[in-house]
């Protein structure tokens, strides 16, 4: 059967319009697991590049209104515009979520896993990796944006070098002052281990944030990454890499603060936050080792030295 009219009043079909029955505002109301495709340009991408994305879209809502209206979440989220940033989408996504729910604020976060080649060490063979990227927006009445980076990297602990170094030194017939004289110039024996580092920049708005492919940049620079393709020379210099300078993975995230802030010395440092975490999986114990950092930009500037 087919129903030609409706014959109750505009406001009796809007079910989200109405009064809910217990008058109180919500946090956030949104969709939570939504994927989309969505055009980002960044140097990391190689310009624009359409990302399968994994959305979280939210809205506030007063206590005068039931429900969200479902329809215009995912038209905001269809109507991205391509382009741009992902922060810069994502607050587009966000703005236009709020405008169409009538809301005071939005939030919008958009996530993807991003395929990179890079050049093994060695062989300069293109290794096939990639690079989880995320962007977070909020519009509203405190608006800012975030952007993410995380990537995978190996570390060596820096404590069982001390005594690998003892019986090196022993076995050798070397004074303590030549076996100290070995670190940093070969590579020590320690237990190493695959680990997972995260920098994220958040700022009010996105012209004021970096790009991911600075993020990059900085985590290649700050630790060992790892790559798909390692040749047998490629494996060597990255296990060597890691030896020669060990890290607790509390010194991943120190170093990445540092070298991040270095790269963002000439931001406007007061509008600008850090945020850096680093997961050590243990090799050698059943455990692991989380280390996070939340600081300003400015903070991060008094930890440069004057030649930094």
């Amino acid at each position: 059967m087919t129903v030609t009219t409706q014959p109750y009043t505009d406001d009796f079909y809007d079910v989200p319009a109405q009064q809910p029955a217990v008058g109180i505002a919500l946090d956030r109301v949104g969709v939570h697991g939504q994927r989309a495709r969505i055009n980002a340009a960044d140097d990391l991408f190689g310009g624009p590049f359409d990302l399968l994305c994994d959305v979280n879209a939210e809205v506030s809502l007063g206590s005068d209104q039931r429900g969200i209206h479902m329809s215009r979440i995912e038209r905001a989220i269809a109507g991205a515009p391509t382009g741009l940033s992902l922060p810069a989408a994502a607050l587009a996504i966000a703005r236009e979520v709020r405008d169409g729910q009538a809301q005071d604020s939005a939030r919008v976060t958009l996530a993807a896993t991003v395929p990179l080649s890079t050049r093994t060490p060695v062989t300069g063979q293109l290794s096939p990796d990639t690079a989880d990227v995320s962007a977070l927006a909020v519009a509203g009445p405190n608006p800012y944006v975030e952007l993410a980076l995380s990537a995978t990297n190996i570390t060596a602990c820096p404590c069982m070098q001390g005594y690998a170094l003892t019986e090196l030194v022993t076995e050798l017939g070397l004074s303590p002052d030549d076996g100290r004289a070995l670190l940093g110039r070969i590579p020590i024996a320690t237990h190493s281990q695959k680990g997972k580092v995260r920098l994220a920049v958040r700022a009010p708005a996105p012209e004021q944030l970096p790009d991911y492919a600075l993020l990059y940049r900085t985590l290649s620079e700050a630790t060992a990454l790892t790559q798909e393709l390692l040749k047998r020379p490629d494996e060597y210099e990255l296990v060597r890499r890691s030896h020669l300078r060990p890290q607790f993975v509390e010194d991943v995230v120190r170093t990445t603060t540092l070298t991040l802030a270095r790269a963002l010395s000439n931001s406007p440092a007061d509008d600008i936050e850090l945020n850096i975490s680093a997961e050590s999986h243990e090799s050698i114990h059943g455990h692991n080792i989380h280390a996070t950092l939340h600081l300003p930009l400015s903070t991060a500037l008094t930890h440069l030295s004057p030649s930094s």
